[in-house]
């Protein structure tokens, strides 16, 4: 396992999510990883930038429209020619695919006899999550849903946390942006996409509306017509940051008093474990949450309802009781679980997976 072939849904320019944060991890440990992007039929060419050491993008135009239709056999010639032709292009013979989609080589076969990995870390990545764990050599996934779905088709199928990303750098906050947290008002932050389809829109404006002497902070890309902006986008306790770096999101959690989770979460179940949870427990603040299945068994590390209805009394009480719930003791805790679940940390268990069952060597 020494050149890896991670191919992602997301590109490299989205948010940074677990596939980023497993390239950046691996190449930081010395293993050579071309993460491939969404196909691009825009390019003539196969691309590749190198991001950093070890690390390379890759973008391409698809291999042939409709592919997912063809016969597998010819589906997976065509992929297999495709791969020979990156490795001539790149000058190096990749090992490892490393999958975490299931819209694109998903019949992991084309891969012959090398390392095949497929990871799921989305429920609604749906389209041949079957095929991908039968042909794959093991599997990881981050919640027990995904696991009771993929298992049946592969027993080496195995739950990994999602994980905390390592900033060794954070920027420090602009005077502009620690004026934000100057009032002495309690502060709530969400942080994701605003725009999201899973959001609870109208319970996380209504909390805003119903606690005027609570900042809110939003951070986050948002549109001007985005749900949630037109709810909220007047309240004068509301504030707006727009997408932000990855390494201001700590010095920004740092200074809030209360963590936000609203989401849908009887409506979509396949948000059991929102990768956002691992930075707001580094942060040690305390986390008020919509049902979130992966941390049913955590409940000391959060304050979940399971039914949303019961999301403001409880935010009200933690809002009254902020000295309990962000005591020392609490947010140490916090701390402690998120710094055992870094991505360093686990890579570690999956490595210790992949020898155990002689797939990998020491």
């Amino acid at each position: 396992m020494n050149t890896i072939l991670l191919i992602s849904p997301e590109p490299w320019q989205a948010h940074t999510v677990s596939k980023h944060h497993y390239a950046l991890t691996l190449a930081k440990q010395g293993f050579t990883v071309y993460f491939l992007n969404p196909f691009d039929n825009s390019k003539q060419q196969t691309e590749t930038t190198k991001i950093q050491e070890n690390l390379y993008t890759i973008t391409s135009a698809q291999i042939a429209s409709g592919l997912r239709y063809y016969p597998a056999l010819l589906r997976n010639c065509l992929e297999r020619r495709w791969l020979k032709k990156l490795e001539n292009e790149i000058g190096y013979t990749i090992d490892t695919i490393w999958l975490f989609e299931n819209s694109r080589f998903f019949d992991m076969r084309f891969a012959g006899q090398r390392l095949k990995i497929y990871h799921q870390v989305d429920l609604n990545q749906d389209f041949n999550p079957e095929v991908a764990a039968s042909t794959a050599d093991i599997c990881f996934c981050t919640t027990d849903f995904i696991k009771e779905r993929l298992i049946p088709y592969n027993p080496k199928t195995y739950k990994i946390h999602h994980g905390l990303a390592a900033v060794e750098k954070p920027e420090a906050l602009t005077n502009s942006q620690l004026n934000r947290f100057t009032s002495n008002y309690p502060h709530a932050v969400y942080i994701g996409n605003l725009d999201m389809l899973y959001l609870d829109a109208e319970l996380l404006a209504d909390i805003a509306r119903q606690f005027p002497q609570v900042q809110f902070h939003f951070v986050g890309g948002y549109r001007e017509d985005g749900r949630l902006r037109q709810l909220a986008g007047n309240l004068p306790n509301a504030n707006w940051w727009g997408k932000v770096k990855s390494n201001l999101i700590l010095p920004i959690l740092e200074r809030a008093d209360i963590m936000l989770v609203t989401y849908q979460a009887a409506r979509y179940r396949d948000q059991a474990s929102p990768h956002k949870f691992m930075e707001y427990l580094a942060s040690g603040k305390t986390i008020v949450t919509t049902y979130t299945d992966e941390y049913k068994n955590k409940r000391h590390l959060l304050e979940m309802v399971d039914d949303s209805q019961d999301y403001l009394a409880v935010f009200k009480k933690v809002l009254n009781n902020l000295s309990y719930y962000n005591s020392e003791e609490k947010q140490a805790e916090r701390r402690a679980f998120a710094l055992e679940n870094t991505y360093d940390k686990q890579l570690d268990k999956i490595f210790a997976l992949l020898q155990q069952h002689q797939l990998m060597t020491d």
